[in-house]
């Protein structure tokens, strides 16, 4: 068990160091960045765009000595020559002010150049340059600065992912508890009101897409008014809830959303139950059992339901990990104040830190989780730990 489980650790950092890879390099190729609406702003300077682009770490300074391999560089019909106390355009010097607001971007060779207003020149950083340099800050737990907010990228991360996780294990508890029991229930009496009822509910919450199922919910609370629409809390009067006004209120936003992400878990659990239950049934433990004489309820739970439900434990961790990225979709209908409507955000806007983070904490939950459904096979197969 012990070399399983190292097997499975040692595999998680080439995975995550690959999805860190591609999502970089996709958000670099991607056209245009966060800095493209200011530099369109005319109220923003190009001195204020250079040096955000530079805390940014999108850009770095060019040194004299590569000032010098520079050469001279053809642009907009003139010769430029950059040196560290003068630019020449055309052999006359200019000032850096004027240089800068004729010649503020130009590329030779393929690598994109900037000038700021007092003369100095930058290179925008190589995706594979600029991927070395964010692995070395997330090393020392940096994952930067929100370009949108200003706001170091964790705390808005830690804010987010709490809602998230809520709303995932609250719809893991209600699909494991409805599941479990109206599956046994339908195996243990085919063809009845039960076993039909618990059919419907399988089919309708495997076919329904969450997303429209979101919308429906919403569509029901606004006829209603039984419930809320968005957010997780009473954003006018919650402050001033008594601790169990608080916990109410909680609940009462969270029904929802927990509903949506929990059916379509529930239908696959419930119907695997009951499939597992009536193959239990079958055993020949099982009549064994009922013919020494014990009681329905002793064979049911204690003999049948056991072996029955070692099937599902295995799928305990992929099931965590299936709700958080399906509760992704729902926090964006639903408006959940979760990480899905930080990332949308981000995406939207081009937020580059904030969108590496969440993709980085997303994965790293789904493969833990996946780790967890591993370790729990294994615990329950040796013939897993043996292969």
């Amino acid at each position: 068990m012990l070399t399983f489980t190292l097997r499975r650790l040692l595999s998680i950092p080439p995975l995550l160091l690959g999805v860190a890879l591609l999502t970089f390099l996709l958000l670099r190729s991607a056209p245009g960045d966060y800095f493209v609406q200011m530099e369109m702003n005319p109220a923003i300077s190009n001195n204020q765009v250079v040096q955000s682009k530079y805390e940014a770490g999108l850009i770095k300074r060019l040194s004299p000595e590569a000032l010098a391999d520079l050469g001279v560089v053809e642009a907009k019909g003139y010769r430029w020559e950059f040196g560290p106390e003068s630019i020449l355009k055309d052999g006359v010097v200019v000032e850096p002010r004027l240089a800068a607001s004729d010649l503020s971007k130009f590329q030779v060779g393929g690598s994109a150049f900037l000038l700021d207003d007092v003369g100095n020149v930058y290179v925008k950083i190589g995706a594979i340059e600029g991927f070395g340099r964010w692995i070395k800050n997330v090393a020392r737990g940096d994952f930067g600065v929100s370009f949108r907010t200003n706001r170091a990228v964790l705390p808005m991360i830690r804010e987010r992912l709490w809602n998230t996780l809520t709303l995932s294990l609250a719809a893991l508890i209600l699909a494991w508890g409805i599941s479990i029991p109206l599956g046994v229930i339908a195996a243990v009496k085919p063809n009845s009101v039960w076993d039909n009822a618990s059919g419907f509910i399988a089919f309708f919450g495997l076919s329904i897409p969450s997303v429209f199922f979101a919308l429906l919910m919403i569509l029901f609370a606004s006829w209603t008014g039984w419930f809320p629409i968005g957010d997780m809390r009473d954003v006018v009067n919650y402050d001033s809830m008594s601790l169990f006004g608080k916990v109410k209120d909680r609940l009462h936003h969270l029904f929802l959303p927990m509903i949506v992400i929990g059916t379509g878990a529930m239908a696959g659990y419930m119907r695997q139950t009951r499939g597992n239950m009536i193959e239990a049934l079958g055993q020949d433990y099982v009549r064994t059992a009922r013919a020494k004489g014990l009681s329905r309820n002793t064979v049911l739970f204690k003999h049948a339901l056991r072996n029955a439900i070692n099937p599902l434990v295995t799928l305990f961790g992929y099931s965590l990990a299936a709700l958080l990225s399906g509760s992704f979709l729902v926090e964006v209908v639903m408006n959940w104040p979760g990480m899905a409507r930080l990332v949308v955000d981000a995406i939207f806007t081009k937020d580059e830190p904030v969108v590496m983070a969440s993709v980085m904490v997303s994965a790293v939950l789904l493969v833990f989780g996946n780790l967890t459904a591993d370790l729990l096979l294994a615990a329950v197969d040796p013939r897993v730990r043996l292969s």
